[in-house]
């Protein structure tokens, strides 16, 4: 009996461990979008504009990301060094299914990581307005 209870109670542990991660997130809010991304909320030095976030039931986090942000010069540079960014001249299309905000001018600086294996992710940034767009793909 004791062994038919454990049992049990293990099997109810485990497909709450597995259900739990079985639900999409997906939020238009600027602030939930950056937490889901970042893992905090936003300093005053991201300047948060807007953001879009989308992420799959699936155990391996499969996301995709919409921010438009005006960061300070130091968030931005030391953002750029962290993530070994590099200007990226190859082509890139917006995606079809971008929100209607994320449209980053013609004269913007685009940035990957420059590495072959590419899904598309993107940190565009005007030097103009200081507005930046970053669009990252995980799937």
């Amino acid at each position: 009996m004791i062994q038919k209870r454990l049992l049990n109670i293990i099997l109810i542990f485990i497909s709450t461990i597995l259900l739990a991660g079985c639900f999409e997130i997906k939020t238009d809010n600027a602030i939930e979008a950056y937490k889901y991304w970042a893992g905090d909320k936003p300093t005053k030095d991201v300047g948060l504009i807007n953001g879009q976030y989308w992420q799959s039931p699936h155990w391996t986090k499969e996301y995709i990301m919409y921010l438009k942000i005006k960061p300070t010069k130091q968030w931005l540079d030391s953002y750029i060094k962290q993530n070994h960014l590099v200007i990226d001249n190859r082509n890139w299309t917006k995606p079809d299914d971008s929100p209607a905000w994320f449209n980053p001018p013609a004269n913007s600086l685009r940035y990957s990581d420059g590495k072959d294996f590419d899904q598309g992710t993107r940190y565009i940034c005007d030097p103009i307005s200081g507005i930046c767009y970053i669009y990252e793909i995980q799937l």
